[in-house]
């Protein structure tokens, strides 16, 4: 599997949450629940570059529209002329159509490399690479505000190569990362607000 970037904080933050041995708990300061949402088989996309949450899309977009109130955009004057609607406008479009290039559809490639991650109701989680198979605990961490934190720790990796030809131990390896998930589609982003996420997954199997 292709090695996967931490958020900005670690998992000793997330455990130095919890209380320690003896100590009596009054209000908890996090809570954690097993996912059933994201429960089930997923296929990661290896293409993607770094995107964002729709969530994240929509408020991006209400505040630059709200900052290109004044647009430098020119108007469309239309009138009547002799009965006749014109219209004149201060910009001209010139678009010519590409011909060099065919356009084909595209078709999936057999060796194509195809990684699936299973995510257990039982938080076992276990992905498959090429020849390479790694197996581990997921935990989801749902905090006041901002997106949940999903940890996942790599108990045992069999250290073959993976479907991109890499070959990484990630045994004993901790990955943490805020969580996204809209019906199908489940995202892990860097950032709490979702503007920069790094893996997307779709779903294959419930």
């Amino acid at each position: 599997m292709e090695p996967i970037s931490f958020a900005s904080f670690t998992l000793a933050s997330i455990l130095a949450s919890l209380p320690v041995s003896g100590e009596t708990v009054t209000d908890p300061t996090i809570t954690t629940h097993i996912s059933p949402a994201i429960a089930g088989q997923w296929e990661i996309d290896l293409d993607s570059s770094i995107t964002m949450t729709k969530e994240a899309k929509a408020q991006q977009a209400a505040s630059s529209n709200s900052l290109q109130k004044n647009s430098a955009e020119p108007k469309v004057v239309a009138d009547m002329d002799g009965g006749i609607i014109t219209q004149s406008e201060a910009r001209i479009l010139n678009i010519k159509p590409t011909t060099s290039k065919n356009l084909m559809a595209s078709v999936n490639k057999s060796n194509q490399c195809r990684e699936l991650y299973n995510f257990g109701a039982d938080n076992e989680m276990w992905a498959v690479s090429g020849k390479e198979w790694t197996y581990g605990r997921y935990l989801v961490t749902h905090r006041e505000e901002g997106l949940p934190v999903i940890a996942i720790k790599t108990i045992y990796d069999n250290n073959e190569v993976d479907c991109s030809g890499n070959q990484v131990d990630q045994s004993d390896e901790a990955l943490i990362a805020f969580l996204y998930h809209d019906g199908n589609q489940m995202q892990w982003c860097a950032d709490p607000d979702g503007t920069e996420c790094f893996m997307t997954f779709n779903r294959v199997l419930p």
